[in-house]
């Protein structure tokens, strides 16, 4: 009799363990230009090292939301057309307070180069 309330134990303590979710928090935000100041609308905001890939873009005040996001250290990547992509590494996410991120992205600077051209006559040919 003892066995069989020790085995019911045992099955029972490992299904409730089984069952419990992972705690998560949330990162949130804003993405703006590190000359002006101003929101980036539109940025991509990615958490690496996720499977699947948990990301979401800014709205028009450069605000984001990352939501179920794993307690511990986490990296995020910011990038925007015509800015220099910025990876932030190490927030630490807690349980109790989401984590506040204000990722500043500098913008591209292109090298225009000379393309050699020069003038040829076409000639007709019939």
């Amino acid at each position: 009799m003892k066995k069989i309330l020790f085995l019911a134990l045992l099955i029972s303590s490992t299904c409730f363990l089984h069952g419990q979710e992972p705690i998560t928090q949330s990162i949130r935000g804003t993405v703006v230009d590190a000359v002006t100041g101003y929101a980036l609308a539109g940025a991509n905001v990615i958490l690496l090292a996720t499977d699947p890939v948990i990301g979401t873009s800014t709205d028009q005040n450069g605000n984001f939301l990352l939501e179920e996001i794993l307690l511990g250290r986490q990296s995020i990547e910011v990038s925007y057309v015509g800015y220099t992509t910025r990876v932030i590494p190490n927030l630490f996410v807690s349980a109790g307070k989401n984590t506040q991120v204000q990722a500043k992205i500098p913008r591209c600077r292109f090298k225009w180069r000379k393309i050699p051209w020069r003038w040829r006559r076409l000639r007709y040919v019939q």
